[in-house]
């Protein structure tokens, strides 16, 4: 009898049972909230987004269309330098988006044109995440007149106009693949080391840092295993949106003839073709434009996506 009373007045009338089933379900859902680990949870977090989920199956879409055409599997029937009689045929049947004017099949030759267009935004995203990061790592950690001398060459570097530095780049180093990649990585990589400067120099003075500072650690250690990792969040969502900017700036030059030239083929350069036949064969500029506003559109969604998905303090709410 004193047992059962002690039961009694130990719980409390306001508070769930321990043992309903509502108590274990919500038990259960921290157990594996605990369980998951940070991708986990940021990919969990940006599948309840669905622009950004439906942007990311775009997104494996196109580079695994890349992909496959530069191992040479053929998605469509037709070669992307095969001619045919059809030239400048509209979509049919045989020719889903048409042909252009030496009668090779469009869609096959955007297919092919997505291994360069997509390829610029990724190895542009490389180079500007490789000299930004160690360009603002640099100046974030050291801080003080290294800092401020750094900083001012970025003000400088962003004071110039990026179309003006590519078409000069251009001009020095020709408008293959090689000078658009050094053109596009030359303008590409201020924004980055600015983020990552800025990561560090809000980093640096948390305690895990100074324990780190304190216990000997190099500087190397410091600044790859406790800062890099800290703040990859924003520059992974800054890596998002530059690749977008730099196909579309690619695009963009081969469009006004000072990108790349044939034979080379890009979304950029099938642009350029088609425009010359706007009036009479719209489709031929309006497909290759179509992927290049997909692709960015697609990059753009991805980037608010993983900017929700990876901050913390909607993380906080999220739970």
């Amino acid at each position: 009898m004193s047992s059962s009373l002690e039961q009694l007045s130990i719980q409390n009338p306001g508070e769930p049972d321990p043992n309903s089933d509502l108590s274990r379900d919500e038990s259960y859902a921290n157990k594996r909230r605990i369980r998951r680990g940070p991708v986990q949870e940021a990919w969990r977090r940006l599948k309840s987004i669905p622009t950004a989920y439906v942007a990311f199956w775009l997104i494996l879409f196109m580079i695994s269309m890349a992909i496959l055409s530069a191992f040479g599997i053929h998605l469509t029937a037709y070669n992307y330098d095969e001619t045919s009689l059809q030239t400048i045929a509209n979509p049919s049947w045989s020719h889903l988006m048409g042909t252009d004017e030496l009668g090779r099949d469009l869609l096959t030759r955007i297919i092919y044109g997505s291994q360069l267009s997509i390829s610029i935004g990724l190895v542009t995203a490389g180079i500007a995440l490789v000299v930004g990061t160690i360009y603002g790592a640099i100046a974030g950690y050291y801080g003080g007149t290294l800092d401020s001398i750094l900083m001012r060459g970025v003000d400088i570097a962003y004071s110039l106009p990026d179309l003006l530095v590519m078409i000069l780049v251009g001009v020095l180093v020709g408008h293959g693949t090689i000078g658009i990649l050094f053109a596009l990585g030359l303008v590409s990589w201020m924004g980055t080391a600015r983020l990552v400067r800025a990561q560090f120099l809000q980093l640096q003075h948390e305690e895990f840092i100074e324990a780190a500072r304190a216990s000997g650690q190099s500087t190397f250690w410091i600044i790859t295993k406790h800062l890099l990792p800290n703040a990859l969040g924003p520059i992974i969502v800054a890596l998002t949106f530059t690749v977008p900017s730099a196909i579309l700036a690619e695009s963009t030059l081969s469009f006004i003839g000072l990108g790349l030239s044939p034979p080379a083929c890009s979304w950029g350069t099938l642009a350029a073709d088609g425009w010359r036949a706007l009036r009479t064969h719209p489709h031929l500029i309006f497909f290759p434009s179509l992927f290049i506003f997909t692709a960015v559109l697609s990059f753009n969604f991805l980037g608010d996506g993983l900017r929700d998905a990876l901050d913390p303090r909607t993380r906080v709410k999220s739970k």
